[in-house]
């Protein structure tokens, strides 16, 4: 699975790279509070969700996965769920940093 699908993405924002740039800095900025929700326990199957969203919107499959697969995870799994959760975030993140530099 694609950590990120550039022509999703490309298809997304109508391969403008300026507004990709933008999307990027935007995910970026949520992953502060997402990181904080995890953290907090409650509501994280809340915060997954909202993750699971602008991950697919963006063309972060393999996050969106992580985030579909822990949503559907049992309670007796949180902490589990939420490191895979983690750890694709931080391949997705590493893969849009990837991009932005290749943009440049």
């Amino acid at each position: 699975m694609l950590v990120l699908d550039r022509q999703h993405f490309d298809h997304m924002t109508g391969a403008d790279r300026a507004l990709q740039t933008e999307v990027l800095d935007l995910f970026r900025m949520q992953v502060d509070g997402w990181s904080a929700a995890f953290a907090g326990g409650a509501g994280w199957r809340d915060t997954v969700h909202t993750m699971k969203g602008s991950a697919r919107g963006i063309g972060l499959s393999a996050l969106a996965a992580a985030c579909e697969a822990a949503e559907a995870a049992p309670e007796g799994d949180t902490l589990a769920a939420l490191g895979r959760v983690r750890a694709a975030l931080d391949e997705a993140l590493a893969a849009m940093e990837q991009f932005a530099a290749e943009a440049r």
